[in-house]
């Protein structure tokens, strides 16, 4: 089921990290559980300089994310 807005769930580069490993890694991890993000979008961080916010359909995916990557 398609909700109007997304479950979105923010992070932050990983430090000592670069924006490409980062988001390889996000990628990687969706991709092992087959998992379809609805916003997938680079913004700006106060704290790493970047950062991604990543949408979720399923408030339970959104969770799983989060708990990997926060």
């Amino acid at each position: 089921m398609a909700f109007d807005r997304p479950f979105v769930v923010h992070v932050e580069k990983r430090p000592g990290g670069s924006f490409g490993a980062t988001m390889n890694d996000i990628r990687s991890w969706l991709d092992r559980r087959k998992i379809q993000p609805v916003l997938f979008q680079p913004v700006a961080s106060d704290r790493s300089g970047v950062g991604f916010e990543i949408g979720f359909n399923s408030e339970e995916e959104a969770h799983r994310f989060e708990r990997e990557f926060t």
